[in-house]
């Protein structure tokens, strides 16, 4: 079945193209037993050691029960390290273990890779144009959400 392209939707488009790279970086990811969205875990760990459950949920734009359970995941694969909060024991903290930081490297090898691909043809100001685009998108939806 052929499809038109030039009448898809931008978004429908948009969303084409993510489920491409997705599926491609999972299959890259597999030997590390991480899904694409545990890796962005990972990333945001590794940059931001300490966050709380909450935090990350607030950061990665994700429920609390889906960081809850991603979290709870990948502690049992010796990824995440929780530490209780000193001043108040309900409060847990996360932290990438020397487990995550071994392999953090060789994945972004694959999402370099993998963005090489997407990116292949685009001049550096185009991509980077194209990030300010998806940042300014990101944001409109926030607001969006917050308004809501």
């Amino acid at each position: 079945m052929n499809c038109d392209y030039e009448d898809m939707p931008t978004i429908a488009l948009m969303n084409q193209v993510m489920h491409m790279g997705m599926s491609s970086s999972g299959r890259l990811f597999a030997e590390y037993a991480l899904k694409p969205w545990q890796v962005m875990i990972l990333f945001t760990l590794n940059k931001n050691m300490g966050f709380s459950q909450r935090e990350l949920a607030r950061k990665l734009n994700l429920t609390p029960p889906t960081i809850t359970s991603a979290i709870q995941k990948m502690e049992k694969q010796g990824y995440i390290d929780r530490k209780p909060d000193e001043k108040d024991q309900r409060v847990m903290h996360l932290y990438v273990t020397d487990k995550s930081r071994e392999c953090i490297d060789s994945i972004m090898g694959v999402v370099h890779h993998i963005e090489e691909v997407m990116f292949r043809g685009f001049s550096v100001e185009e991509r980077l144009l194209f990030r300010r685009l998806l940042l300014q998108m990101k944001n409109n939806m926030e607001t969006e959400k917050a308004n809501l």
